[in-house]
């Protein structure tokens, strides 16, 4: 795990699954747990301090895997109530893939975060919430649904609902290169302001 701070924005990002490392995501939160996730333990946050998973694990099932042939792959979404599709393409360099189990505690969350490139999820048992800081809408997946995280920046967060039981899912990562992380947490989303 390690630390970086972005030239552009001076923001600290915390990047991780690196060549099977754990910790990924793509998903959202109840509000009970967002505001006791997102405050912290004083209520507050540093500006530029990067958000962090509680009650959630990573387990890599397939480390990078490389494809010998020449992959492209495009994704629209369409999202109830958001205006417009969003579009996601593969990353020029989508030299490999990971495959993940995710599972997340009762009300356990992912923290807000990105991925490099597209991320498909598939809920296996549970469900989770999953705010996108484009609109921050709380979207509902349970056990024999699946979506698509679209990656290259979207900023979002996962969470299970649950007060009892866990949430598990399998994510596959596509184009993240030999080396580098499928996942970098970054600073939390207030989500407050839009919906006001």
């Amino acid at each position: 795990m390690s630390n970086e701070i972005d030239p552009v924005d001076g923001v600290s990002r915390r990047t991780v699954l690196k060549a099977g490392a754990v910790s990924v995501g793509a998903l959202g939160m109840s509000a009970p747990v967002a505001a006791r996730h997102l405050e912290g333990s004083n209520g507050r946050r540093a500006e530029n301090e990067v958000d962090s998973a509680a009650g959630y694990g990573v387990e890599v099932l397939a480390k990078h895997a490389t494809f010998p042939n020449r992959v492209s792959a495009r994704f629209q979404m369409e999202y109830e109530g958001y205006d417009g599709a969003v579009v996601s393409d593969l990353p020029l360099d989508a030299s490999s893939v990971i495959v993940a189990k995710v599972t997340w505690q009762p009300e356990g969350t992912s923290g807000w975060h990105t991925h490099p490139g597209p991320v498909i999820v598939s809920i296996v048992d549970g469900e989770i919430e999953v705010f996108n800081e484009r609109d921050c809408v709380v979207r509902t997946y349970a056990t024999g649904e699946a979506f698509v995280d679209p990656g290259q920046g979207n900023v979002h967060i996962a969470s299970n609902p649950s007060t009892t039981d866990d949430a598990v899912a399998y994510a596959t990562f596509l184009g993240v290169p030999a080396g580098m992380p499928a996942t970098t947490w970054v600073r939390p989303v207030d989500c407050s302001r839009q919906n006001t």
